[in-house]
């Protein structure tokens, strides 16, 4: 049910970065620009380092991994608040690259099958024993093992998983809410041969030849079952999940399902028939696959109408249609940037079909204020420079609690640098740098973890509950710090096995 294509991340927030070129530099971002950057990622499928431009300028990288990645079949997902991106090996083993820290590490030492990731942080899996696991960069321990060989994996957003999978003639799905492992609901589909993805979270689809049912993801419903005129092939979802373009086998058309109505509400003429789907991320387009040569159509969702054939490899992560509508396609060893709306040949990069792309929305690579990055400064003066038996003596010095409020200082005379007090190293300005360094699912395993911990002297550990796709997360941080030189230098000193570094409150 996952898709094994790649799709865009959505809904991004501010992050920090390694990027410290003037807003002037070729690639980089305008600051004042507002909403996130496209950046495409490009990454050698032989393996490599992963390298980031901000699109439309594929002139002048703005970032490049510090560690390689190994060979990469494709991407799962991309979560902008860690600024990890979750990816499958050659070898089926998940892969995650962090965008911050430049690094590249196995997510597990062994391949899992039916891979799937929402958010780049929690992946989902079958493990050879069969059992559904999940994989977090704390190294969580998830596993359950269900009664039926699992087909699919879909993860929710709030939280829940829903594991499909055939149990005799039939097909169910369970929900699952880890931590935990007991089944909180499930739904039998009769006659159901094979899971089949849509491509969205919505619904849980079961295909046995020309018969298609679905499940609702929310309240586990049966949809009835819709009978087509030939054997599907494959499947694909409006970003809203309104409506699903089936591909029928040997047929030269594409029917529109509606969600509302569970019917057919439409058609699409094809030249010929198609044997994949998959859509435009903002749901401009459909590219569908021909049965036969390199030819893919590309049919505009508004008219349900055919604009042209493009002539283009079909991986995992090509053809690709980015933010702007351009699409980008694989012929023989170039990458070609071709118009959405006209699908002429805007630009050509000699050599990129040799390369695995992928798309985010992120602005983690703008410039920062230089600000940011000078050292952290400390008071002159002790807090226990005079002594006990003076004070003591002066019967006319103010009590704590009576001594005047400073004054704010005016914007133009304010320090530009944070002021840290000796005392308090860790308490810096709220633009500073937190280092996280687990997100547990109890208090317990949260307080374990930060026991664990070497920190320096007058720099403390805490645990801050918050809310994630329905679920309390306690987060064991540290911070905020001056400048990310600092905050990296304390998490790597703190023998931890993993830490991850943003910019911004807690």
């Amino acid at each position: 049910m996952r898709p094994t294509v790649l799709t865009a991340a959505l809904v991004l927030v501010a992050c920090g970065t390694d990027r410290r070129a003037p807003s002037s530099e070729p690639g980089a971002a305008s600051p004042s620009r507002r909403g996130p950057d496209a950046v495409l990622l490009r990454v050698a499928r032989a393996g490599g380092p992963v390298v980031a431009y901000v699109y439309p300028n594929l002139d002048s990288a703005v970032w490049r991994s510090a560690e390689k990645a190994p060979p990469l079949d494709r991407v799962l997902a991309f979560d902008a608040e860690s600024g990890l991106l979750a990816a499958v090996d050659t070898k089926g083993i998940p892969v995650r690259v962090d965008l911050r820290l430049g690094t590249v590490r196995r997510a597990n030492a062994t391949p899992l099958a039916e891979l799937a990731s929402l958010n780049g942080v929690d992946i989902f899996g079958v493990a050879p024993e069969g059992a559904v696991t999940r994989l977090t960069p704390s190294g969580e321990s998830w596993s359950v093992k269900l009664p039926a060989p699992v087909q699919a994996i879909e993860p929710q957003r709030d939280g829940a998983v829903l594991v499909a999978a055939r149990r005799g003639d039939a097909g169910v799905v369970w929900r699952l809410r880890p931590p935990g492992t007991r089944v909180t609901d499930s739904a039998v589909v009769e006659s159901a041969n094979k899971a089949i993805s849509a491509l969205t979270p919505e619904r849980v689809f079961f295909h046995d030849g020309r018969d298609l049912a679905g499940v609702q993801s929310r309240t586990l419903q049966r949809t009835k079952t819709v009978r087509f005129d030939a054997p599907i092939r494959a499947m694909a979802a409006t970003p809203s999940g309104d409506r699903f373009y089936v591909a029928l086998d040997g047929e030269p058309m594409l029917s529109v399902l509606d969600r509302y109505s569970n019917s057919v509400v439409s058609t699409v003429d094809l030249p010929g028939a198609a044997t994949e789907l998959r859509m435009d991320p903002l749901g401009r387009y459909v590219l569908a696959r021909a049965t036969r040569g390199d030819s893919v159509w590309v049919v505009a969702v508004g008219t349900d109408k055919v604009l042209g054939t493009v002539r283009t490899q079909w991986r995992p992560d090509l053809p690709l249609v980015l933010p702007d509508g351009a699409i980008l396609t694989a012929l023989r060893d170039d990458v070609i940037v071709l118009d959405g709306s006209t699908l002429a040949p805007k630009r050509t990069i000699a050599r990129g079909a040799g390369d695995l792309w992928h798309v985010v929305l992120w602005n983690g690579f703008r410039p920062r204020a230089a600000g940011l990055d000078q050292p952290v400064e400390f008071r002159k003066e002790a807090t226990d420079s005079v002594p006990p038996d003076s004070a003591a003596a002066d019967t006319t010095a103010p009590k704590p609690d009576t001594l005047p409020r400073p004054k704010t200082p005016p914007d133009s005379v304010r320090p530009t640098r944070p002021i840290v007090p000796e005392l308090e190293a860790a308490v810096v300005s709220a633009s500073g740098y937190i280092v996280q360094f687990a997100a547990t699912s109890t208090e317990r395993e949260a307080r374990a973890t930060l026991l664990q911990l070497r920190l320096p002297d007058r720099v403390f550990a805490r645990i801050i509950p918050s809310i994630r796709r329905g679920r309390t997360v306690y987060r064991v941080i540290v911070g905020p710090f001056a400048t990310r030189t600092q905050a990296e230098r304390v998490a790597r000193g703190a023998g931890a096995e993993d830490f991850f570094l943003y910019e911004g409150a807690p």
